[in-house]
């Protein structure tokens, strides 16, 4: 019997030494970073949307992604590739003319990652750390999917994966029609493509020229098909999973009736302000009769309540109130779950619930016959707050750096910005360096934020070992 172990008995009991406890300083850096993205999912979700930005902007910089020869000034590319990435749809040069098909193509494919970014994070995750599909990740997929339970999580990604391309493939047959009016075959193959995966999306991107869609403002069909594209994919996937399955309203779950009211609230509220105010106010609908004046007021404004950004009219030209609404439209932007920006009808239909059940005397929030947790009370409040707070820095460094733009239209470019809408006065042209970069900053903020928010309550909230005395202060 050496000196490690002790006799007990008629057994030999093995003593572990001291060495033995100690644990390593540092470990190898593949292994490191791999169980750093193990344990914390939401830093993986950041790292995969950084990683698409930066090798997005990496080959829109190659010679052959741009028509004008030579390599893409590195603002330009990167710009462009968080836009499309964080699908907003902001441009600083010319999507039709400036880039080749080739950077073209790498716009498409960006929006397409970006739309459905948790699966793309998620398949990131696995793909990097070659692990299981963990607790962590099955939490962050089951807020960021609006899903009731673990159950089913992995088939509910690739539902969400069929539907877009489903929903893509008929869009794009459709577009087919109306820009086989305008082009040859295979540019009107693309043309549609290119639309129907933008419009599904929410990036708003179009390469149809310089002004967009303005010289097609007439084209009933390419409106039409956009809009309800871009409403399908602002309504969410766990909204378009459950209402085939389940048809009648008091079946349908809260999240669901949430998304639906709210959603149908906010879209008239976007309809009537701008029609009211365009047409009292303005003159942007001032060439169109009163059909046409409802007709463009409807597809403005539904694009920037589903955080689009295509647009069929000058929004340089229309009045400060239109802009100061819609820019409050942006801010709330689509649902949970879906390929729309913004804080989310989920997260403001909650705080209205609680702002009305403290108006009834509730001591807890109510909705639909339901009472809703605290913890996603204190989540939605959170989530309006930061959102806030970010949209608050950006517009005073903005009007820091460019103090000839008027305070409505940084308020109105900022905001869509950090909602990811991507609707534009025309003020970003003429915005500084430092200015772009801010709007960048705002985009991917705008991209990752909800994600955070949403994981920070669920992957790392610890129950207190200890509570403080209550106590009561004086309000109102």
């Amino acid at each position: 019997m050496n000196n490690k172990s002790r006799k007990i008995g008629n057994r030999d009991i093995r003593i572990p030494q001291l060495e033995e406890f100690r644990v390593p300083l540092y470990l190898p850096r593949s292994r490191h970073l791999k169980q750093l993205l193990a344990s914390n999912p939401v830093l993986a979700g950041v790292l995969g949307i950084a990683a698409a930005m930066v090798v997005g902007g990496v080959l829109l910089m190659l010679p052959f992604s741009n028509t004008q020869g030579g390599i893409t000034p590195p603002l330009f590319a990167f710009f462009t590739s968080v836009s499309a990435v964080s699908t907003t749809g902001f441009a600083i040069v010319p999507t039709a003319t400036y880039w080749s098909l080739f950077g073209q193509m790498v716009i498409c494919l960006l929006i397409f990652i970006g739309g459905i970014g948790l699966v793309a994070v998620v398949m990131f995750n696995l793909w990097v750390v070659r692990s299981r599909f963990t607790l962590p990740d099955r939490i962050l997929t089951r807020e960021a999917l609006a899903a009731d339970s673990f159950e089913g999580i992995l088939p509910m990604l690739r539902k969400v994966i069929f539907i877009d391309l489903a929903i893509t493939a008929v869009g794009a047959a459709l577009l087919f029609t109306t820009f086989r009016n305008y082009h040859d075959i295979p540019t009107s193959l693309w043309q549609a493509l290119f639309h129907s995966v933008s419009a599904f999306n929410t990036a708003g991107y179009d390469i149809v020229g310089p002004t967009g869609f303005i010289p097609l403002q007439s084209d009933a069909m390419l409106l039409t098909v956009t809009t309800v594209e871009q409403i399908l994919g602002a309504v969410g996937f766990s909204v378009l999973i459950e209402i085939p399955l389940i048809r009648r309203w008091r079946r349908l779950s809260l999240n669901t009736k949430l998304v639906l009211s709210t959603t149908l609230v906010l879209y008239l509220i976007a309809i009537f302000a701008m029609f009211a105010n365009e047409t009292l106010l303005g003159t942007s609908l001032d060439e169109f009769s009163f059909a046409g004046k409802v007709y463009s007021s409807v597809y403005n404004a539904l694009s920037g309540a589903t955080t689009t950004g295509y647009m069929s009219i000058d929004f340089s030209q229309i009045t400060r109130q239109t802009m100061v609404i819609m820019a409050g439209v942006m801010f709330i932007g689509g649902a949970t779950a879906s390929t729309a920006g913004g804080i989310k009808v989920n997260t403001v239909s909650v705080i209205a619930g609680a702002i009305w059940s403290v108006f009834r005397g509730k001591p807890h929030t109510e909705i639909f016959g339901k009472e809703i947790e605290p913890n996603q009370v204190w989540r939605a409040l959170a989530i309006f707050s930061s959102n806030i707070i970010v949209l608050v820095i950006g517009v005073v460094l903005i009007m820091a750096f460019n103090q000839n733009i008027p305070f409505e239209k940084t308020l109105f470019e900022a905001s869509s910005a950090l909602a990811t809408c991507g609707l534009s006065t025309g003020a970003l042209l003429e915005l500084s360096v430092a200015s772009t970069l801010v709007v960048i900053f705002l985009m991917f903020i705008g991209r990752i934020a909800p994600l955070s928010v949403a994981s920070f309550f669920t992957t790392s909230g610890k129950a207190p070992g200890r509570r403080y005395p209550q106590e009561k202060l004086n309000m109102g």
